[in-house]
């Protein structure tokens, strides 16, 4: 048993120092349990979350192609190739019952909502790098809060299906005391894409132009920004099945 504690003590801390490594300080702040705003890496603790490291969906997908590159810059691509690209990084990890529903282009990188093809619900969230042409899972919420796709750190008791305790309206006002509260000019749409245990927000400036995202734990209320992003250029929506 305490060989089982040291290497998960020693997993978790390696993960952080991985989250660090990538530049990763996305603010989360837990406004329905009542935790204060502050820089981590996503864990929330006051309603039982924090349980044993369970590598989940994520792992199973993540071969050889989990960082597919081809050696080009992203920044001469047009959403056509950005697509291109998506579907055979989705082909070449066997998730063809998965599906493209949107992709936004950020000055960092594009980022892309994938659904269930039979669901149309939200399974997880991909991002091509601008510099290094790399495809990817995107890291935050999609890795640590994603009970079905992701790494499952934070589940609560096992939750993997979609009924979660807190409803989009519910994750809307979340997100709109957190944005507030934070002092930006930032404030957020009108509907929340639900994915397996959270939900992801587009913010949008007083015009109601996007500016960014951020996401809702499904369960705490936990609210994580995401600040990897940088500035938005454009997006396409696709027609989903």
């Amino acid at each position: 048993m305490k060989n089982i504690k040291k290497y998960l003590i020693i997993s978790v801390i390696l993960l952080a120092i991985g989250f660090v490594g990538l530049g990763i300080t996305g603010v989360v702040a837990n406004y329905k349990y009542g935790s204060s705003l502050g820089y981590d890496c996503g864990s929330d603790y006051s309603k039982g979350a924090g349980h044993m490291f369970g590598m989940g969906g994520m792992m199973s997908m993540m071969g050889s192609s989990w960082f597919s590159n081809d050696g080009n810059s992203l920044e001469s691509y047009n959403f056509d190739e950005v697509k291109e690209k998506t579907k055979e990084y989705l082909e070449e990890n066997k998730l063809e019952d998965l599906q493209i529903a949107e992709i936004m282009e950020f000055s960092n990188n594009f980022y892309m909502e994938i659904t269930e093809k039979d669901t149309d619900f939200g399974a997880m969230e991909l991002l091509l790098d601008k510099n290094t042409g790399n495809i990817f899972p995107e890291y935050g919420p999609n890795m640590m809060w994603n009970t079905k796709y992701g790494l499952n750190m934070h589940m609560i008791a096992n939750q993997t299906d979609a009924d979660m305790s807190i409803d989009e309206e519910e994750a809307i006002q979340l997100a709109e005391k957190y944005l507030n509260k934070r002092g930006t000019d930032e404030f957020t749409g009108e509907e929340a894409d639900r994915y397996y245990g959270y939900y992801t927000i587009h913010t949008v400036s007083k015009e109601g132009d996007i500016v960014g995202m951020l996401s809702v734990n499904g369960f705490t209320g936990q609210v994580w920004y995401h600040s990897w992003h940088g500035v938005f250029i454009d997006m396409e929506e696709y027609e989903t099945h």
